[in-house]
C-alpha cells in the first residue's frame, strides 16, 4: 500500500487523537476492542469518536476448493488505513487522561512461536483502576498481525502475561532491569503457554507467580 492520507488527517471533533504511522487494514473487531479499551480506561468521561469505518469486505473461499466458480464468502470487514489517517479522537478529559487512554491502544510483541506477531491490549485482568501493566500481569489482548497458516489467527481474542516491559523493574538488592520493548507471551486458561519457544531474556519473578512453564523454554532466565 503505497502513499499517504490526504483526508482524515486533521483533528475536527475532539483535543486529542491518534494518527496511524504506517499502512494497514484495520478489521471491525479490532476498532471495536480499541474504542472499549480506551473508554473503559477513562471511565466512560468524556467522549470519543471513531475516525475510521471498516467498509472493504475481506473474500474468503473455504480449504480444499477447486479453482474457479468465483470469489467466495465474505469473512470479515476492514478499514484501508495509510499513513497519516486519524484513527480516534477524544475530548472532554484532561490532557494526562487522554495520554493514558490513547496508549493503552499501543502495540505489543510476542515473545513465542505461537503464531501472533502484535497484540493490543484490552484489560488487565483481576484489576478495576490500573492504567499500566506490570511484568507477570496476565491482560486480554486482541491479535494485531500474526503468520498465516497458523492456528492462532488475526482478531482473535486471547489471554497473554506480560514478560517485558520498557518499564524498569527494580529488585529488593537494587538491581534495576529495563527492556527495549513491550513484549507479552500468549497463554491458555490454566496459564501455561501455547507457543513451544520463548524469545528473549525473561526476569525469575515469573517463577514466583506460577509461569513455570514459560520459565523453563526461556534462553535465558535473568
Amino acid at each position: 500500500m503505497k502513499g499517504i492520507s490526504y483526508r482524515g488527517n486533521h483533528i475536527c471533533f475532539g483535543r486529542y487523537a491518534l494518527q496511524a504511522l504506517e499502512p494497514a487494514w484495520i478489521t471491525s473487531r479490532q476498532i471495536e476492542a480499541g474504542r472499549r479499551a480506551m473508554t473503559r480506561n477513562v471511565r466512560r468521561g468524556g467522549k470519543i469518536w471513531v475516525r475510521i469505518f471498516p467498509d472493504k469486505p475481506v473474500t474468503v473461499r473455504p480449504t480444499e476448493t477447486r479453482m474457479g466458480s468465483g470469489k467466495g464468502s465474505p469473512e470479515y470487514w476492514v478499514a484501508v488505513v495509510k499513513p497519516g489517517r486519524i484513527l480516534y479522537e477524544m475530548g472532554g478529559v484532561a490532557e494526562n487522561i487522554a495520554r493514558k487512554a490513547i496508549s493503552i491502544a499501543d502495540h505489543l510483541n510476542v515473545a513465542d512461536n505461537s503464531g501472533a506477531r502484535k497484540l493490543m491490549c484490552i484489560r488487565i485482568i483481576g484489576t478495576s483502576n490500573r492504567r499500566y501493566a506490570n511484568i507477570g500481569d496476565v491482560i486480554v489482548a486482541v491479535i494485531k498481525e500474526a503468520v498465516p497458516n497458523m492456528p492462532l489467527e488475526r482478531s482473535e481474542v486471547i489471554r497473554a502475561v506480560i514478560v517485558r516491559t520498557c518499564k524498569e523493574l527494580k529488585r529488593d538488592n537494587g538491581m534495576i532491569i529495563r527492556y527495549d520493548d513491550n513484549a507479552a507471551v500468549i497463554i491458555d486458561q490454566e496459564g501455561n503457554p501455547k507457543g513451544t519457544r520463548i524469545f528473549g531474556a525473561i526476569v525469575r519473578e515469573l517463577r514466583q507467580l506460577n509461569f513455570t512453564k514459560i520459565v523453563s523454554l526461556a534462553p535465558e532466565v535473568l
